[in-house]
């Protein structure tokens, strides 16, 4: 393949400036018309097209925004990814990736790289709230001199930028009731990791629910267990275990639907029909909840609406002095089998 032609290799090539070549392309009036057919020439020989991010770069913008997200294995994260991407390319911007490694600081390489190639905007999103987090608000600091800033954090973060939140209190919230109506009493909660300010937010709201409908809370039912699903898997094992089978909960909410399909294969392992020896309900709502066995009840977080609020509010923000307030997202209950629901009202002591 031929290398690509350069606004250089033109002038070089039509013995003029650089400058003379964009007035061509610009079609400036004032150019002579024999040294626009020369460098017209030139272009068409070479097949050269401007680079549209030079031309928005030499207009004071480049037009891009940026997206900073931890490693994209986790499904959830590659929906935000998307849907930032498609609704900032409805609007004419690009989008680049930025990745972090979970529960590192954010590089001062990174921030400086954002600044450095004149982003528009900057979304963050993923584990990265963890209770002490001086980095990132460093990080935010330095980047709002140059561009808006928003994020997709859970309620209560104290960030100072555009803040998207999901609803950690009916994420909690309906699927515990969801439960209770169903007849459940024993019910356990598996999976994120209190060094995060998401996990330990859905845990308080998981014992106030408990607390709220006269359930009893039976420390042995909070398990931590990351975000995976064999991190699901272990930890469904390491509870049942440890418990009398008369102990044992009727009943499991899960920080996602990965931690849930650990949690299902291991019941499987032990013998235990589903839903009708336990039920289960996840989180995220993926792609693959209908096609599981049974298919996973769920809660939908709306994470593609929230990106794309997200990137609207980032292109508002360059237009508004008001760069620094929040917004949530109320989340969903999507019922199938796992939960028992077609079951209908057991009685469970």
């Amino acid at each position: 393949m031929r290398k690509r032609a350069t606004i250089y290799d033109i002038a070089q090539e039509a013995g003029v400036s650089t400058a003379t070549v964009t007035r061509v392309i610009k079609q400036d009036p004032r150019v002579k018309a024999a040294t626009r057919e020369k460098v017209q020439r030139a272009i068409d020989a070479n097949a050269y097209a401007p680079s549209v991010t030079a031309q928005n770069l030499e207009r004071g913008s480049a037009k891009v925004l940026a997206v900073v997200l931890p490693e994209m294995s986790n499904l959830y994260f590659s929906r935000i990814y998307n849907a930032a991407y498609w609704e900032a390319d409805a609007n004419g911007y690009s989008l680049r990736l930025f990745q972090t490694r979970e529960n590192q600081p954010i590089s001062r390489e990174m921030v400086s790289e954002l600044i450095r190639c004149r982003i528009d905007g900057v979304l963050f999103a993923g584990n990265i709230w963890s209770s002490d987090r001086r980095d990132l608000n460093d990080a935010l600091e330095r980047l709002k001199n140059y561009m808006p800033v928003a994020a997709i954090c859970p309620p209560g973060v104290d960030l100072d930028c555009i803040r998207i939140h999901s609803d950690l209190v009916s994420c909690v919230r309906l699927p515990v009731r969801h439960l209770h109506t169903l007849g459940h009493r024993h019910i356990a909660f598996i999976g994120g990791s209190m060094q995060t300010k998401d996990a330990s937010k859905r845990k308080y709201n998981f014992l106030e629910q408990l607390r709220l409908l006269d359930l009893p809370d039976d420390p042995a039912y909070h398990i931590e267990a990351g975000y995976d699903m064999e991190g699901g898997e272990r930890a469904t094992m390491r509870l049942l275990s440890s418990l009398e089978r008369g102990r044992w909960p009727s009943a499991m909410v899960t920080f996602n639907d990965l931690i849930a399909l650990g949690a299902m294969k291991a019941l499987k392992k032990m013998g235990l029909h589903l839903p009708d020896d336990m039920a289960v309900i996840g989180c995220d709502n993926q792609f693959f909840c209908p096609y599981t066995d049974p298919p996973l009840t769920s809660i939908d977080l709306h994470p593609e609406e929230m990106a794309q609020s997200a990137v609207r509010e980032l292109l508002l923000a360059q237009e508004s002095s008001s760069q620094s307030f929040s917004m949530i997202r109320d989340a969903t209950l999507i019922v199938r089998e796992s939960c028992g629901a077609a079951l209908g009202y057991r009685k469970m002591e």
